[in-house]
């Protein structure tokens, strides 16, 4: 009986952070992000649980990819390194191997953007990791998430395309839609339409851009930086107001 309490304490705490998280990015509160994702932190280092280190590990994910959005590179890379011995710890675990395989592939992609000089050794790294997490989980809509930012961000000269990143976003989300509790309050989820919208509008497909907005907004209406920002400039920029 203890030892269900304890785990379901573990659980509790787990999803309270989750929660929090999810508030962080539909408010646009990144300093709240970090905030819950140091006490995490300090959370894991106690006790060492196997699932919160997963928790953490995605968290790390969402801000280093805010901090190099933003410029902040020395923050991102500080982050980086503590995140890819989190992904190292979970790989020798055995725990949801390959969402955490996509997670090493997607570290290794922010190392390109990181240090260019080393990118083809990086982007390769990146790729052999996600093709991992796709044999290991070909179902698993985070994985293909990750490969369909690959093909997308990758330049072209490199052998990116930013049109077959579409119909690799367009499966992710399918499958998110398809597994029961995947969608509800989950950050990734409304980030993988978010993705699918910019490669929509990116190759020209404007009205599924659009579409892909308002199902956004339809789903979350307190989604603040997109009902607030991008979605109006989005309508500026195409006369569609």
């Amino acid at each position: 009986m203890c030892l269900f309490f304890c785990l379901l304490s573990m659980w509790v705490r787990g999803q309270d952070y989750s929660d929090r998280i999810y508030q962080a990015y539909v408010t646009g509160r990144m300093e709240r992000w970090k905030a819950v994702m140091e006490e995490m932190d300090r959370a894991y280092m106690a006790d060492r649980d196997g699932a919160l280190l997963y928790r953490l590990t995605e968290a790390e994910y969402g801000y280093i990819g805010y901090c190099i959005g933003e410029g902040r590179k020395a923050e991102a890379r500080q982050l980086l390194e503590k995140a890819g011995k989190h992904v190292d710890i979970l790989l020798k675990a055995g725990r949801d191997l390959p969402k955490v395989y996509g997670l090493q592939g997607a570290f290794y992609g922010f190392r390109v953007g990181l240090e260019p000089l080393k990118a083809p050794f990086y982007g390769r790294k990146s790729v052999e990791a996600n093709e991992k997490a796709i044999k290991l989980g070909p179902d698993e809509p985070q994985v293909w998430m990750e490969k369909a930012h690959i093909e997308f961000y990758k330049p072209a000269i490199f052998g990116g395309s930013k049109k077959r990143a579409v119909p690799l976003y367009e499966k992710a989300v399918r499958l998110f839609e398809t597994m029961p509790g995947r969608t509800e309050k989950n950050w990734i989820y409304l980030n993988s339409l978010v993705a699918l919208a910019i490669a929509y509008e990116a190759t020209g497909a404007i009205q599924s851009a659009d579409r892909i907005y308002g199902k956004l907004l339809e789903l979350e209406p307190s989604l603040v930086w997109i009902r607030d920002e991008v979605y109006p400039d989005f309508l500026e920029k195409h006369s569609l107001k």
